[in-house]
Order: C-alpha cells, then structure tokens, then sequence
C-alpha cells in the first residue's frame, strides 16, 4: 500500500496574503470534501469486502521470514499471489509439530501443508531434505492456490469446475494423480474440485486456456512452479522406475533359479537310481560280460555327474547374481522408505516376489 499524497500550498507574498489564504481556504475544503468523500466510499467498500480488508489488515503487519519470502519468489507468484500467501500467515512447521496443525493418518499419504479453512492459515511441512527443497515451494503454491479458491465466490468455483475435470482427464485414469484424488475424495468427498484447482495449478503445464488466464492472476509465470514439480516428480519417477526393473530382474531370476533346482533335483534322482543300479550290477556275478560295457556304462554316469555338478554351479552362480540383486534392492527400498519419511509419508515398503 502507497502512503498518503499530501496537499501542499506555495508561499505567497505579504501583501496578498488575505486573498491567498481565503484560496488556501477553499483549496483545503475541497479537498476535505473529497478526502471524506473516499473515506465513505472505503467505509462501504469495506463493509461490503470484510475478508479483503481483513486480508489487507493482515498483510500489513505480516513479516515473512525469509524462507517464506524465498517461496513465493521461487514459485514466481504474482503481486496478488504473494498477498493471498502472506494473508493466510504462512508457516514452516517442524516435523515433530507438524500432525498437530495438519494431520491425516494414513499409510502412504505423506502431508506437506495445510490450508486451514477455520481461521485461513497455511501450515507447511520442513522438509529438511535439500534434494527436495524445490516440493516445498510447490507446497507453498499449492496452500497459496486453496486460499485463492477460498476467496472465490460459489459461482466462480462453479465456473472453474468443468475446466478442471477436463484438465484431470487429459491425465488419464491411470495416472498417478487420479489416484492421488481418489484418495482425497475417500478422506473428504467433497475435496474434489478444490484440490483439482490446487493442483492442476501447480502440476500440469498443459490446460485449458481459460484456467491458464485465471491462474495468471496469482502467477507471472506459472511454468516455473510446474517446472519444479516436474523436477521433484522426476527424482520419485527414476527412483520407482529403477525399483521396478530390480524388481523385475528378481523375479525373473528367482524363476529361473526355482526351475533350475527343480531340474536339478530330478536329474539328481534319476541318476543316484542309476548309480545304484550300475552298483548293484557291476557287484553281482556275470552282470558285466565285458569290461568295454563295464567302462562305457561307468563313464556315461561319471559325464552325467559331471554335467549334474555344472549345472548346479550355475544355479548357485545365478542364486549369488540374485542375492546381490537383493542387496541393491533393499538399498534402494531404503533410499525410498528415506525420502518417503523426509515427505512425511509412513512407507509401504517394496518386496521383492518370494
């Protein structure tokens, strides 16, 4: 908010100074008139805008800290942007304090901020993790974006409902995000449309071009905000990406591995029955008439043994390949179940098939 302009009157000489001061006179009058003029006017303005007198009122006296100023210049948010975020008095909430302004209990649901409907606060998470810096400006915008729709009137909510659902359809029902909305929906039905505006806002570069025009008034660029959560999504999407393929490979393996031993052990029967029978041969009187068929059926058992032995070997060699597998799995797991606990998530952890 500007300051106040001031009237200034020019000095004058003596010898005129009656005529000039009865000017001077009329002059502040005036201006009297109109400054009560705009003071009636802001009076019913106010009256009839409490929430934004309010939201000025707030602003003022707001101080953000520099982390909180760093966010809304990250996010790129617009003048009016950055005034609807410093009027919900935004705050950075240690982990250990967060669940008691923001809390949602529930496996593999991590949350980041909160809009607070109640008194228009916004709670965000410190996420202390500096590889995921970039989520916390997205949160921020995100939280900025619900107390933008707080202020909407039910008919521009209304307006804003159909581009929406079309922005969210464009994702397709497979996607990561309709999943995430179903499961804003299971804990709240009636959060639908408020979280689409939030985030299709703050995640999908491509919209219809009537939500771009309106998410312009809260943005000077909106792209950089969806660059930074393209950026963060991409750290999760490689990490399960590569989770997947281990796992894959593990399975795979584990397949071969389980056929192979059940090749082996049959093989193993099957000659162990005709050691036995090879024994019970050669010991018996008159069971070899030669010793040529004595030698060949004897070496035939001996290369049998022979392959029995390399093809177990390379079972083992391939049960090493799959417990090394396993170890770079279960790091990997560990790398995610990390960045799951720095998002506040409790973690469903990954297992490879038995």
């Amino acid at each position: 908010m500007t300051a106040p302009e001031h009237a200034l009157a020019p000095s004058s000489p003596r010898s005129r100074a009656a005529r000039a001061g009865r000017a001077v006179l009329v002059g502040l009058a005036a201006i009297s008139i109109v400054a009560q003029s705009a003071l009636i006017a802001s009076a019913g303005w106010a009256v009839a805008n409490p929430r934004a007198v309010t939201d000025a009122v707030t602003v003022w006296q707001y101080d953000p800290t520099p982390a909180i100023s760093g966010y809304a210049t990250r996010a790129a948010m617009s003048e009016r942007g950055r005034f609807l975020f410093y009027a919900s008095l935004p705050e950075v909430v240690p982990g250990d304090a967060f669940d008691a302004v923001c809390s949602r209990d529930e496996p593999d649901v991590g949350v980041l901020g909160c809009y607070t409907l109640a008194d228009g606060r916004i709670y965000l998470y410190d996420i202390t993790n500096a590889e995921l810096e970039a989520f916390e400006v997205v949160v921020a915008a995100h939280e900025m974006l619900h107390a933008a729709w707080d202020r909407l009137s039910p008919e521009e909510q209304s307006a804003l409902a159909a581009p929406l659902e079309e922005a969210f359809a464009a994702v397709g029902p497979e996607s990561e995000l309709a999943t995430r909305i179903a499961s804003y929906e299971e804990f709240d039905p009636t959060s639908r449309i408020p979280e689409l505006y939030a985030i299709v806002g703050t995640e999908l570069a491509e919209v219809p071009a009537e939500l771009d025009e309106h998410y312009a008034q809260f943005f000077d660029d909106r792209s950089v905000v969806v660059g930074l959560w393209q950026e963060v999504e991409a750290i999760f999407t490689a990490l399960e990406a590569e989770l997947d393929r281990r796992g894959a490979e593990l399975d795979l393996l584990a397949a071969e591995i389980d056929a192979e031993q059940a090749a082996a052990e049959q093989t193993a029967a099957a000659l162990e029955a005709d050691i036995a029978a090879f024994n019970e041969r050669a010991s018996r009187p008159g069971g070899y008439t030669s010793q040529s068929a004595f030698e060949r059926d004897r070496q035939s058992l001996l290369d049998r043994q022979t392959a029995l032995t390399a093809s177990i070997d390379a079972t083992n060699a391939k049960v090493a390949a799959y417990n090394a597998l396993v170890e770079e799995f279960t790091a990997l797991n560990e790398q995610a179940a990390a960045l799951d606990k720095d998002l506040n998530i409790d973690p469903q952890r990954l297992e490879p098939t038995e």
